[in-house]
């Protein structure tokens, strides 16, 4: 009997121990840790004045992807086009009929593309009902020649294409910050001071001037979306950032390579971790009004999602999801309302906010 009560009072000791003793969140950012990006002022390309008196035959190419559609708020393409003619083009607007309803999207001064090269661009539409949906693509178009222009208006592109707009779902998590099993991995595996990381990030933001700025962070985003390689890991082994710089990785290779390339440029980020994804979030300070300069950035009008909490908001940064940060991430669900910004949670039981320190 004895030996059975010593065995059940060294079991409460061990379990008092993990439970009382066990430091299961660790100590994270302080607000005087925080630093938020300031407004980058862009260039706006005046459109030109059509000068010649005839039509100039232009040719191009154009491929685009939407992001995820969610119903009553802003959707967005991202539209690839390539100058495969002989002269210049301008291309200033663009336009989505949906079920035979036109919407128009005029581009804040817009972009020229010589001949031979392409741009891309990231017009925004109202997202129709939940369900499916035809739609065409056309664009406003002018064609130059030795510095005369002639303008096109819009013109649509052949064919129809379908769409998916999601619906209102119903979730919710629970939060945990700092979890000290994560937070240790995470920042163990982090460094911010990384010399690769650091020459890479300045040579991704090299464009945008200097001290901390929101073209910084999107262009951060932009680079690792377009030129980091998703890798399908079968075991669920972590590796650096830098390793994820030249090797790719998954999820969580993503999210802590653009934590930290953010952190080298001067902000902060944290790194969300559900059940079966991991992406980054972003310091944008105790102002929405900053996303006015992220719309600026990709010539938009875009909807956005965000953490708030006692030091301000966090912007969703996930291209495992979609080609503009603030979209939602893999999970995402929007709950309902409309606009701007995204009504949201994640499909997730436990969702875990982890700081990324600067080193």
């Amino acid at each position: 009997m004895k030996a059975y009560v010593s065995l059940a009072v060294a079991l409460l000791i061990f379990l008092s121990g993990c439970i009382f003793f066990q430091d299961v969140e660790r100590e994270g950012f302080k607000e005087g840790d925080l630093v938020a990006p300031v407004p980058y002022p862009f260039y706006v390309a005046h459109k030109p004045v059509a000068t010649h008196p005839l039509p100039i035959y232009y040719h191009y190419t154009a491929v685009w992807k939407p992001s995820p559609l969610y119903k009553n708020y802003l959707g967005a393409l991202q539209v690839v086009i390539n100058n495969t003619g002989n002269t210049d083009i301008f291309i200033y607007g663009f336009a989505l009929e949906i079920d035979g309803v036109e919407q128009k999207m005029m581009l804040d001064g817009g972009k020229e593309i010589p001949s031979g090269k392409s741009e891309i661009f990231y017009p925004s539409f109202r997202c129709p009902n939940y369900g499916n949906h035809t739609y065409r693509v056309g664009t406003y178009i002018m064609a130059g020649r030795n510095g005369r222009w002639y303008d096109h208006g819009l013109e649509y592109m052949e064919g129809k294409y379908n769409m998916s707009v999601n619906g209102y779902e119903s979730g919710g998590y629970k939060l945990h910050r700092n979890y000290y099993v994560y937070f240790d991995k995470i920042n163990k595996l982090v460094n911010t001071r990384d010399e690769e990381i650091v020459s890479k990030t300045k040579e991704i933001t090299a464009p945008y001037g200097s001290g901390y700025n929101m073209a910084k962070v999107c262009a951060i985003f932009d680079w690792v979306d377009r030129n980091v390689e998703y890798v399908n890991e079968s075991k669920d082994e972590w590796h650096t950032p830098t390793y994820a710089l030249f090797h790719g990785g998954d999820c969580e290779e993503f999210a802590m390579l653009i934590a930290s390339m953010v952190t080298a440029a001067g902000g902060n980020a944290r790194i969300y971790i559900t059940q079966n994804h991991a992406f980054a979030a972003v310091y944008i300070g105790k102002d929405l009004s900053i996303l006015k300069n992220v719309d600026s950035y990709y010539n938009s009008n875009l909807s956005y999602a965000f953490f708030e909490d006692e030091m301000g908001y966090w912007l969703v940064a996930d291209p495992l999801m979609s080609f503009y940060i603030g979209s939602l991430p893999v999970g995402g669900i929007v709950k309902g309302g409309s606009g701007k910004y995204y009504r949201w949670s994640i499909i997730t039981n436990d969702l875990y906010s982890i700081d990324v320190m600067r080193d």
